[in-house]
């Protein structure tokens, strides 16, 4: 259970269509929004200064422990959505990939219509989406900038709004289309004029309403659920426009007494505001001795660990790399992708200089896949039987790689080592893979030969862990800024 808020963050009260439904799927979440009303519209503002704007309201949120960050505006969807995801150690959603897939899914004849602010039509944002995921599909956009302000007005309903809508909504008519996506959070407060114009066949699509069962979805996904009985769930509004005129339409809309509080957020930072530590690290393993090992490292600082058997089944990232370091690459940057959050991944094994460097990558199926340790170790010992003792040096090692979403030129890699020799009589009980074989002549003794806490001390693993301890937390800070 996460008793945390949800964070949702809108130009002005449009971003309410989206918490109304998620007041309905999610009724025992907490729930933070934030409206930018003061600086509404969003739409013909140049993106740069869209994306500013955005990671003020989401500085201000994370000041309120929000475990989850839903982009409620399209226009910022479109201006900032990669860089918050870059950036942030929480789950963020957007509006437009639910709005884009629920278009497709619902169109019959292939002709969809998107309607949306300026900046939002002028990305092509919606259209790239759609024909990304189905390439045959007829797309055309329209920008609709009369329809915030009569939102942001409370004229939905008067004869003003009804004029706007239909002179607005003229060059579609002919098109033959069968699905419209309203594009901009506001539009569905205007749903009943909308569909007047377009009629009864063509199916409005809510970018918003379809957000929110995607927010459900990673919540169960990502463990973050408050699936205990909240009776009184927190429900905090923040404008920093005008309240009054704020809890006039948010009351109305949701059917709730709200009683916003208006703030002023030009002092946030413009862009991400670096946090001392991340909430939570995800190790690229299921093995729950290498994943405890490494939790006690983070713990420390508070940092909750988790392990890919924390989550439902994953695409395997394929170690395709020539070296430990590519596939610690390739497994923390595609984990990292997937899961939106930082992920630890490492690549281990041995390397023998006498093989010229073998088993390397390979030493985890160096007899061949769906072989064990056993196997493994009776190969390099065969491929070592013609090579003198004394020029069977060896080097154990371990690199590991700390990503964050959408940053693979700013991954944090670190390796470990420890330097050896390879024994043709195995020794000791202890430890796995080769360390029977793996003598260490400093200490006299092999792996095998030491306990768990003497091994860690020395170890390539380890070694490697006390690098990766000294310098992540300062990674992390730097990165974020």
């Amino acid at each position: 259970m996460n008793t945390q808020p949800i964070g949702f963050i809108d130009s002005g009260v449009g971003g309410l269509t989206v918490v109304k439904e998620a007041l309905r799927q999610l009724p025992g979440e907490n729930i933070i929004f934030l409206g930018d009303q003061a600086r509404l519209p969003y739409g013909p503002r140049d993106p740069k200064q869209v994306r500013a704007f955005t990671w003020q309201m989401v500085n201000f949120l994370l000041t309120k422990q929000i475990k989850m960050l839903v982009v409620a505006c399209n226009t910022a969807t479109a201006a900032a959505l990669p860089d918050l995801r870059a950036n942030l150690a929480i789950p963020v959603i957007g509006v437009i990939v639910p709005g884009s897939r629920a278009a497709i899914r619902e169109t019959k004849n292939g002709r969809i219509g998107v309607i949306g602010t300026e900046g939002t039509v002028k990305s092509g944002a919606y259209a790239k989406t759609i024909h990304q995921k189905s390439a045959q599909m007829q797309v055309t956009s329209l920008a609709a900038p009369k329809f915030v302000p009569l939102v942001e007005s409370n004229e939905m309903q008067s004869a003003v709004a009804k004029r706007v809508v239909a002179e607005t909504l003229l060059p579609l008519e002919a098109l033959g289309l069968d699905t419209l996506v309203l594009g901009c959070t506001h539009y569905p407060l205007l749903r009943p004029l909308i569909q007047q114009v377009m009629g009864p066949t063509v199916t409005l699509i809510d970018s918003g309403a379809e957000t929110v069962s995607e927010v459900s979805t990673l919540l169960d996904y990502f463990d973050i659920a408050n699936d205990q009985p909240n009776p009184t769930p927190q429900r905090d509004f923040y404008t920093t426009g005008n309240a009054d005129m704020f809890d006039v339409i948010a009351s109305e809309w949701l059917g709730l007494h709200i009683a916003a509080t208006r703030v002023t957020i030009t002092d946030q930072p413009t862009t991400h505001k670096a946090a001392a530590t991340p909430t939570t690290i995800v190790v690229a393993s299921k093995n729950p001795g290498k994943v405890k090992e490494i939790a006690a490292m983070f713990a420390k600082l508070g940092v909750q660990v988790k392990s890919l058997n924390d989550f439902p089944p994953l695409p395997t990232v394929a170690e395709s790399g020539r070296t430990f370091e590519e596939n610690a690459r390739l497994k923390a940057d595609g984990y990292a992708k997937m899961l939106e959050l930082p992920v630890l991944a490492d690549d281990s094994g041995l390397c023998v200089a006498a093989l010229d460097g073998a088993p390397g990558v390979f030493s985890a199926r160096y007899a061949g896949r769906g072989h064990n340790d056993a196997a493994n170790n009776a190969k390099l010992i065969a491929d070592l039987a013609e090579v003198p003792q004394d020029q069977r040096q060896a080097r154990f090692v371990s690199t590991l790689v700390l990503a964050r979403p959408n940053g693979p030129a700013r991954d944090l890699v670190v390796e470990g080592h420890i330097d050896g020799q390879i024994v043709g009589v195995p020794a000791g009980d202890n430890g796995f893979g080769y360390d029977p074989y793996f003598f260490v002549p400093s200490i006299g003794k092999t792996l095998a030969e030491l306990t768990a806490d003497e091994k860690n001390q020395i170890s390539h693993r380890g070694n490697a862990l006390r690098a990766l301890e000294s310098r992540w937390q300062t990674w992390f800070k730097e990165d974020a800024q």
